[in-house]
């Protein structure tokens, strides 16, 4: 009995139901009458109203001046109160809801779980959404423009993930053999449906094989929820009324996927609902609505029972005639799923908004800590498609801040790591592997081939003579990115070529040791002060003590600062340092155009912002000339001299106008100090001195004197001899000398 029996308001039990007719009763509300309250067997409480919402003269849907209406109260206070529309002519209208056909409408007030709705649940607030409810349904405003169009049929706890292409608007209708698992979980129904993935790698036998029978309705008009069809010939009845003849389709696909094509008769039959739903009679579908039942019992089982085919000793064999009609098809109940697109590439964009990037072709070197969860940060949004480059392979104490699992331990990190991410969406192939040494030579074919097809490189391994290699060595034009943390694993460091490639990775790279010798921000920024830990026997079995939130911290950032980075073609130095409070700032620096010069053997490599400072000084110095140290640190491989700063005249320098001697007064702690803030990566790298205006810019005699004794010096250390004359109009003369040619270092 829908109502139950009639009870006094005075002993109405539930506190909502009771809060709701005291509210009715005090008549504050002009817009509600209360007629009644009953109580059914089961404990809820039943309120009876009278509703006057607005209506205009013309209304858009039949809703009345004046409408009856049941609100059903739960004595456990676990779900909503129902509204009921009691009236029988009551409009099917998007947000209602149809419990069982030939019942009253239940109306969808809120678009909020109940848990949401009981923090601040009023009876006063119910009603004034009630009366909202039917007025914005008079006038056709309830469901509003951009929001999506209401499905047919509501969703189940059982949950099943199909193949994404079932979910999209041109999909063929074909009918396929799924394999699938069960998985189990706690909550009701007590399983999960998932359909295996076509190459995922899983070699043990499916729980489940299944034939995904697909039918499509013609286009449909949304108009409220119905309720789940529980057999065979109920959701026939529902397709009838959306003109599809389901018994129709089963017959032709059913007999075609067994006899014709000879398939897998055993597998259960999953029925796949695509239902076409438009926003009115005349638009187009805003989606198709897909709905999963599965039918009780094999497809043998379903074709023998519609009369589709019968079997005589094991054999399969159609029937001529109509299909069965009606009996047999409401002993064929019906488990209804509720179906889940797998994740593709193209929806896992959407969802993290990097839909309209750039998809590149992107080459990591380095699969360690940061760059394996940079890697999955940004393949999980279905940003780029990958290949993974590292010789290494995963040990234990990786898994402190590893992006691999521990099953992983032994296996190469490449290659874990690809089958790792292309787990990730259906349509996974976007991460390939090779195991190699990118130093080691020559340079295999196929590490050639794969820089060659790379649009980005990016390296993650935090080893100059990797980013070194990227840079001067690796085949392939494509642009080079460096990422990597500062010895103490607290500030991130991103360098990035330009996409046409004018600013090479080493000339950045020695911008940033300049920008961390001139800038106070950065202080401190390369000094080490963690602790090394050795975790096997070998001398080079060490490792060093960083957090896993670090990482995490750190990969989030690299991922966002890649896809913003590779999307601009400008070249780029950036630094995100943390504080003792996990502040995070972010400090950019300002590239200077690169200057390149050779002399004998040696390239000389500096920006435009150090000659200018050379400049500045031989300007402030004037009409004397002046002087002082170079800054920099050699690449003994490539014959490379990289000048990243100056030094000025020390105090005790003595400047004449036609002569200069160089002082040293506070010269070596000056020199320790960027020692200090680099490192031990930066230093003494030669001597510049100033000529005075209308002079020649090539050397002097006692130039020339001087360049011999400091190559004899530099020798001590390697070096040659390197020194840089600043001249006026911008002129600079570098000049290079070593043991060799010292006698004569001019002669070239």
């Amino acid at each position: 009995m829908l109502l139950g029996e009639s009870v006094e308001p005075e002993v109405v039990r539930i506190p909502k139901a009771r809060e709701l007719v005291q509210l009715l009763q005090s008549e504050v509300l002009p817009f509600v009458s209360f007629s009644d309250v009953t109580r059914r067997l089961d404990g809820w409480e039943l309120v009876q109203v009278e509703v006057c919402p607005e209506v205009p003269t013309f209304p858009a849907n039949d809703i009345r001046f004046l409408e009856p209406i049941l609100i059903e109260f739960d004595p456990e206070d676990r779900s909503q109160p129902n509204a009921i529309a009691l009236r029988p002519d009551f409009p099917r209208v998007p947000h209602t809801y149809m419990v069982e056909r030939g019942k009253p409408l239940r109306l969808c007030l809120f678009d909020e779980p109940y848990s949401e709705q009981r923090l601040l649940w009023t009876a006063s607030a119910y009603l004034r959404q009630l009366k909202t409810w039917l007025s914005k349904t008079a006038t056709g405003t309830l469901h509003q423009p951009g929001q999506s169009v209401e499905p047919f049929l509501p969703g189940s706890p059982a949950q099943v993930v199909l193949p994404s292409q079932l979910f999209e608007a041109d999909y063929s209708s074909e009918s396929q053999l799924l394999s699938m698992d069960v998985l189990p979980r706690n909550a009701p129904p007590g399983f999960t449906l998932v359909t295996r993935r076509q190459g995922a790698g899983v070699h043990n036998e499916p729980d489940l094989k299944c034939i995904a029978l697909v039918v499509e309705t013609a286009h449909q008009t949304q108009s409220g929820l119905t309720h789940h069809p529980k057999n065979l010939f109920q959701l026939r009845e529902f397709l009838e009324w959306m003109n599809t003849d389901l018994f129709q389709v089963l017959h032709d696909k059913l007999r075609n996927w067994i006899i014709e094509q000879e398939r897998d008769s055993a597998a259960f039959v999953l029925l796949v609902l695509r239902i076409p739903v438009r926003r009115s009679d005349d638009g187009t579908p805003e989606m198709i609505e897909v709905r999963a039942f599965q039918v009780a019992g094999s497809a043998r089982h379903l074709g023998k029972s519609l009369g589709y085919f019968d079997e005589v000793e094991g054999t399969i064999g159609a029937l001529i005639g109509e299909p069965k009609a009606t009996s047999e098809s409401q002993d064929l109940a019906l488990l209804p799923l509720n179906p889940v697109s797998d994740l593709n590439r193209r929806d896992a964009q959407i969802l993290s908004g990097t839909r309209g990037l750039p998809d590149s072709r992107i080459l990591t070197v380095g699969a360690g800590a940061l760059g394996s969860q940079t890697l999955l940060n940004l393949a999980r949004g279905g940003f780029g498609t990958w290949t993974v480059i590292d010789h290494d392979v995963l040990l234990p104490h990786n898994l402190v801040r590893h992006a691999l699992p521990g099953t992983g331990v032994g296996l190469e990190k490449a290659r874990a790591l690809s089958y790792f991410v292309n787990r990730l969406h259906e349509d996974g192939r976007a991460v390939d592997s090779l195991v190699a040494d990118v130093l080691a030579y020559p340079t295999t074919d196929e590490l050639r081939a794969k820089l060659d097809s790379a649009e980005v490189s990016v390296d993650f391994s935090a080893s100059v003579a990797v980013a070194r290699w990227l840079a001067l060595d690796a085949p392939g034009d494509s642009r080079r990115i460096s990422v990597f943390l500062n010895h103490d694993g607290t500030d991130l460091v991103i360098l990035v070529e330009d996409r046409a490639r004018s600013m090479r990775l080493d000339q950045i790279e020695a911008q940033y040791y300049g920008a961390v010798i001139e800038r106070k921000e950065f202080e401190g920024h390369l000094l080490y002060r963690g602790e090394q830990l050795r975790y096997g026997r070998t001398c080079r079995d060490i490792t060093s003590t960083l957090s896993q939130d670090t990482i995490s911290l750190f990969s989030g950032i690299a991922a966002r600062a890649l896809k913003d980075r590779i999307a601009n073609p400008e070249s780029s130095l950036a630094i995100w340092r943390t504080s003792v409070n996990q502040s995070v700032s972010y400090h950019s620096v300002e590239l200077a155009v690169p200057f390149e010069s050779r002399y004998g053997d040696w390239r000389i490599s500096t920006d435009k912002r150090t000659l200018q400072k050379l400049h500045d000084l031989r300007q402030h110095a004037l009409p004397n000339e002046t002087g002082g140290v170079l800054l920099g640190y050699p690449d003994q491989l490539h014959k490379v001299l990289y000048v990243v700063g100056a030094l000025p005249s020390p105090p005790d320098s003595e400047e004449w106008p036609t002569s200069y001697v160089r002082g040293s007064e506070g010269l070596k702690q000056a020199i320790d100090e960027v020692s200090s803030r680099t490192a031990g990566y930066v230093g003494y790298l030669g001597e510049w001195h100033s000529h005075p205006d209308k002079s020649s810019c090539e050397p002097s005699q006692e130039d020339l004197q001087f360049l011999a004794w400091l190559t004899e010096y530099m020798f001590l250390d390697g070096m040659p001899g390197l020194m840089a004359i600043v001249c006026e109009d911008g002129e600079i003369s570098w000049r290079t000398a070593t043991l060799s040619n010292s006698k004569n270092p001019d002669d070239r």
